[in-house]
């Protein structure tokens, strides 16, 4: 009976897993080709299944560990607002470039980063942070170092650090802190 009910959940757990990829690629599909015609939702439609599928079946594999937490979900306003600002700063910049003739300079920043573990919960951190921050216009990330435990950005005009940089060096101090003091005990 408890054999049943666990390849059951699984295999619920497989199907929530096989729609949400389905739904995501299709969402890609769709603002890719910009249109909602009937057979372009049926092409994107039967393209997504194939796709969700194959990613389903390397993720049961192994080949992809990927364990991100609903609760990241929180900073999607805060990175919104983030692309807003970048837009603005570099609109700003445009105009002094374009208007007043003054040069712009590009700055790296290296800053904290923890870098974690190769398990499913820190990689998916490092992807969504690559992600969030490099889909703000003004910056990208370069590199994340994890023998320096630390992250290379470009910012094309310099201006405020994005709130998900803060709250990963934030992160980066405080589990340096723990380590530090787990080696003095």
């Amino acid at each position: 009976m408890l054999v049943d009910r666990r390849s059951e959940a699984r295999r619920g757990h497989g199907v929530a897993t096989w729609l949400a990829w389905w739904a995501a690629l299709l969402a890609i599909w769709v603002v890719l080709v910009d249109t909602v015609r009937v057979d372009e939702l049926i092409a994107g439609a039967v393209a997504a299944a194939v796709a969700a599928s194959i990613a389903l079946a390397v993720h049961r594999l192994g080949y992809i560990q990927f364990a991100p937490r609903a609760a990241w979900l929180r900073e999607t306003p805060a990175i919104a607002w983030n692309v807003l600002v970048d837009c603005g700063l570099l609109g700003a910049a445009l105009w002094r470039r374009v208007v007043h003739r003054r040069r712009i300079h590009g700055v790296m920043l290296r800053m904290p980063f923890h870098y974690g573990d190769d398990n499913g919960r820190d990689g998916a951190r490092r992807a969504l942070v690559n992600y969030a921050v490099s889909l703000t216009p003004n910056t990208y990330v370069v590199d994340i170092d994890p023998d320096s435990d630390s992250i290379l950005v470009h910012r094309l005009v310099l201006g405020p650090v994005d709130r998900v940089l803060r709250l990963e060096e934030q992160r980066a101090v405080e589990m340096a802190a723990a380590s530090e003091e787990g080696e003095n005990a």
